[in-house]
């Protein structure tokens, strides 16, 4: 009590000092016994209770000494600096930034030693938001408190700010969503209590709360750690409009925040939907690719032919090939592999398919019969000529003459062959003319190896280069076994038709023993068997019981490797002329990737060299 009467006293005396130097016009002076004689008040309001001290300070003498002279040059210079903070505050969108020209401006204008933006975050134990207004239950929550900006009188960062400011008062602002004033801290009974004002020697201190919509975001904190009395009412309620300032900066910074992030949702939908775009571009052009090669399958869609294992699509690719051109072609193959179905694609792929299609069987006629039926005959040219006859080649004008079992034509056939075939012209048996017979188009077929044949003297040479301009290999079934089942169907729904009942049937376990056999007949074994089978079976459904496959059916030794390999070098050779060495067409139209064709290229010494 003694203090605070010696305090009151000494600040009577300061208040005289300074209105008697004032009155002799000696400013300075004046204002240094003002500053004192509010010190005294200050130390004297902050022993008073918080209702208390308002009273206090509405003594009009002491509301008039810390008012401080009315100067007009000081309130102008005051109203222009807060015009240049103002329009730096303005001038920038970046939170951070407004921050920081907030804290330093408030530092300029009250004289504070250092300032720190406090802002509250949630605890993640306790599920209360700190920032709910005041009145809500969640107040009594726990409080985090985390610095922003700390800026010192220099307008430099604080270090270690976390450490360098009272948790206690900045709680108690934050909590209660008052402002704190103090003189001097250290002797504030208010903060008797407060372990960081005593540990960091705190003296001036004001803290002002941060608000937006109700809520307490935080606190803007100012400090003197050597001067007592530094701040009064007036820069309470200056830092009060940079709160307000720095409340609108941080709800501009949430906004730049969303805006941000939804910025880089719309960057990385825009991402997504151009990866997307890409990929359906991959998926159209690779069903482009699907389409092209299902139209290309529908284009060589042999209907009579069943079966698509990788060898039956190289065949098919090449008799698509083959079947636009009038070039010679042989089939080859063992007997039963359907070779003739074969001729009948190629002549129904091509331009010829409004014409005929004539076949004969080399190996079932005699030579001089044969002779007759291919070139024709005169009238009176051997016994029973009674009438001129123009032969197969003459029928097949303007269509395909298929030549089945080529091997085994005889030699004195051959040279007329030959000379058909070299000279498109033939001479009828009996007659010394020649006949034209140039729009004929030959496909032969054989079982036999042409050119074992050849190197045996049973088959000419010139006249094996004549028809095997372009050879097709037809793969046995033993080396197709993925065709079985289509192959297998095809045939059964033949003879039902035939039969004339309701289509067959084939059940799963008809199918494993059909495709574990070895057929050294082939498709023509296949299809005996299958006909069995029909006519056997109780029901609709053909069942493994119903397959009769002989006890010993041993199959034909399959092709040595090098033979294999001479084929397929043949076969891609022969497609290679047909694309004029273009391998994305030869090897779109054999089914094999480029990377396999150039290594098979490489491999079959086919490579070109540039």
């Amino acid at each position: 009590m003694a203090q605070v009467a010696q305090l009151e006293l000494h600040a009577k005396h300061e208040e005289v000092s300074a209105e008697a130097l004032r009155q002799r016009s000696a400013t300075a002076l004046a204002e240094r016994h003002r500053t004192a004689a509010i010190e005294c008040w200050e130390r004297i309001g902050s022993t008073l209770p918080a209702e208390l001290a308002e009273v206090f300070w509405r003594h009009p003498r002491r509301a008039a000494l810390r008012g401080g002279p009315a100067r007009p040059a000081a309130r102008m210079e005051l109203v222009m600096k807060l015009l240049e903070i103002n329009r730096r505050l303005s001038s920038t969108l970046d939170a951070e930034e407004v921050l920081r020209l907030a804290m330093d401006a408030a530092i300029e204008l009250t004289g504070a030693e250092r300032g720190f933006v406090i802002l509250t975050s949630r605890d993640p134990r306790d599920p209360r938001d700190p920032r709910d207004s005041p009145d809500s239950p969640g107040r009594q929550g726990k409080v985090r408190l985390e610095v922003a900006v700390a800026r010192n009188l220099d307008r430099e960062r604080v270090g270690k700010s976390q450490l360098k400011f009272s948790h206690g008062i900045a709680k108690r602002v934050v909590e209660r969503g008052e402002a704190v004033l103090t003189v001097d801290a250290l002797a504030d009974a208010r903060f008797h209590g407060s372990a960081s004002v005593h540990a960091l020697r705190l003296r001036s201190i004001v803290c002002v709360p941060i608000r937006a919509h109700g809520a307490v975001l935080g606190a803007v904190y100012l400090d003197n750690r050597f001067q007592r009395g530094k701040f009064a009412e007036g820069d309470a309620d200056l830092l009060g409009a940079f709160a307000d300032q720095i409340a609108v900066a941080l709800h501009n910074g949430r906004l730049m925040a969303e805006l941000r992030e939804r910025t880089r949702a719309l960057e990385e939908e825009q991402r997504r939907v151009a990866e997307l775009m890409r990929s359906q571009a991959d998926e159209i052009e690779r069903l482009s690719h699907e389409l092209e090669r299902t139209r290309a399958d529908a284009r060589r869609d042999f209907p009579e032919i069943a079966g698509r294992s990788a060898p039956m699509r190289a065949v098919l690719a090449l008799c698509e090939r083959v079947a636009e051109s009038d070039v010679t072609v042989t089939v080859t193959g063992e007997s039963g592999t359907g070779k003739e179905l074969v001729a009948r694609a190629i002549h129904a792929g091509g331009p010829r398919r409004g014409g005929p299609f004539v076949a004969v069987n080399c190996a079932a006629l005699p030579e001089a019969l044969l002779e007759s039926e291919l070139f024709g005959h005169v009238k009176g040219a051997f016994t029973g000529a009674v009438r001129d006859h123009g032969g197969l080649f003459q029928s097949a004008r303007g269509g395909t003459l298929f030549l089945d079992e080529l091997g085994e034509t005889p030699v004195g056939v051959q040279a007329k062959l030959l000379r058909a075939l070299q000279e498109r012209s033939i001479r009828p048996v009996g007659s010394d003319r020649s006949v034209p017979v140039a729009d004929v188009r030959v496909v032969c077929a054989t079982n036999r190896d042409l050119r074992e044949e050849v190197a045996q003297g049973r088959f000419r040479e010139d006249l094996y280069y004549r028809v095997s301009v372009i050879e097709i290999r037809l793969p046995p079934l033993r080396e197709r076994p993925d065709d079985i089942p289509a192959i297998a169907q095809a045939i059964v729904e033949k003879l039902s038709a035939r039969q004339g009942r309701p289509a067959f049937r084939l059940s799963r376990g008809a199918l494993r023993r059909l495709m574990s056999y070895g057929w050294p007949g082939n498709v023509r074994q296949l299809e005996n068997v299958l006909s069995r089978a029909c006519v056997l079976a109780p029901g609709p459904e053909i069942g493994p019981a119903d397959i009769q496959l002989p006890a010993a059916a041993p199959a034909p030794r399959a092709r040595s490797r090098a033979d294999y390999r001479g084929a397929e070098a043949e076969r891609i050779r022969a497609a290679l002329d047909l694309a004029r060495w273009n391998v994305c067409e030869v090897s779109r139209s054999l089914g094999i990737p480029r990377t396999t064709l150039y290594r098979k290229l490489a491999q079959y010494g086919l490579l070109r060299k540039e």
